[in-house]
Parts: structure tokens; C-alpha cells; sequence
């Protein structure tokens, strides 16, 4: 006898789930195997505003990411299912864009001070 909920087994006889308090079973059904799928790295940032907007977005679409390194180091790198690497790649073209422009004109305000 099997506890389907936290799938420990029993002694014959025994009818309910100690821990669970459920009904046990005669045999646990198969569980489906789990799909892996594969990343691919499509943007590397160290701006936690840009990883906020990202989450945002990409949680609004359905796109399966995750951060490498996001809690322990800098640079931080978007990890994206390779099935949907072009729709982040295209929703992320106003901020990539973005981001460029402005360490642009940061790097034109140095400039501009240093002289």
C-alpha cells in the first residue's frame, strides 16, 4: 500500500496515511518524465533594471528563462528555451537598444567632462 500524496509505502492492512491522513493505494501511477529543455544564452547585463523589465515581459509572454548568476555574480547572463530564442530576441530589441544608447551617451558625457 502506497500513500499517493507522499508516495510512502505500507504494511498491508494498513489503510490510511499517517502522515498525509489519506487514503493509501494499491500501486502509484507512472509519473510522466519531465521534458529538459535547452537554454540558450541571448543577453549578459549587470543592470538589475534590465533584469526586472526582462521578468516582467518575459513572464507576460510564456517565455521559459531563467538568470544565470543572477543571486551570486556580475556579469549576469539571460538563459532562454531555444524554442523561443528569436520571440525574446525580438521583445528585447527596444531594451537592448536602449541600454545602447545610453551607455553611449555616458560615454559621451565623459568625454564631454573630460575636456
Amino acid at each position: 500500500m502506497f500513500c499517493p500524496q507522499c508516495k510512502s509505502e505500507y504494511q498491508e492492512g494498513v489503510v490510511i496515511c499517517c502522515d498525509c491522513n489519506i487514503p493509501l493505494v494499491s500501486a502509484l501511477k507512472c509519473e510522466p518524465k519531465l521534458e529538459v529543455a535547452d537554454f540558450e544564452e541571448i543577453l549578459i547585463t549587470n543592470n538589475e533594471a534590465d533584469i526586472a523589465i526582462i521578468k516582467s515581459l518575459f513572464d507576460s509572454e510564456g517565455i521559459v528563462y531563467y538568470f544565470l548568476g543572477e543571486h551570486f555574480a556580475f556579469p549576469i547572463r539571460l538563459m532562454v528555451n531555444k524554442d523561443q530564442a528569436d520571440e525574446a530576441r525580438e521583445l528585447l530589441k527596444d531594451l537592448i537598444a536602449s541600454s545602447l544608447d545610453n551607455n553611449n551617451s555616458d560615454e559621451n558625457s565623459k568625454e564631454t567632462e573630460e575636456k
